[in-house]
């Protein structure tokens, strides 16, 4: 997966803080599994008011949308997000609650 980033987790602000006096910003150098995968992608996409597409959600993946389908059902009837067949979005609710909407789509 070309789209797939590295990420940079700090844990502890003391850590944080002697990366930045040492330039070294990567605590944790790993790519993220094929359980991470649906987190990142709805970390980032949750953030578009306007929503996106679902068919991106395996573009970007390479996961059907299937895999979160317990989690989409729920945000829903939580009020939390509104979907149709073509577009995922997230309710002035949700948008309110983004932590609590993210954090659905974490792995268990």
């Amino acid at each position: 997966h070309d789209h797939i980033r590295r990420t940079a987790t700090f844990k502890q602000p003391q850590t944080y803080m002697d990366c930045i006096n040492t330039g070294n910003f990567v605590q944790d150098n790993r790519l993220p599994t094929a359980r991470d995968l649906p987190f990142e992608f709805m970390l980032n996409a949750l953030r578009l008011n306007a929503g996106f597409a679902s068919t991106l959600f395996t573009e970007r993946t390479g996961l059907p949308i299937t895999v979160i389908a317990k989690q989409l059902a729920q945000a829903e009837a939580r009020g939390l997000l509104t979907r149709d067949h073509v577009t995922i979005r997230p309710t002035a609710k949700g948008r309110l609650f983004l932590n609590d909407l993210s954090e659905m789509f974490l792995p268990d």
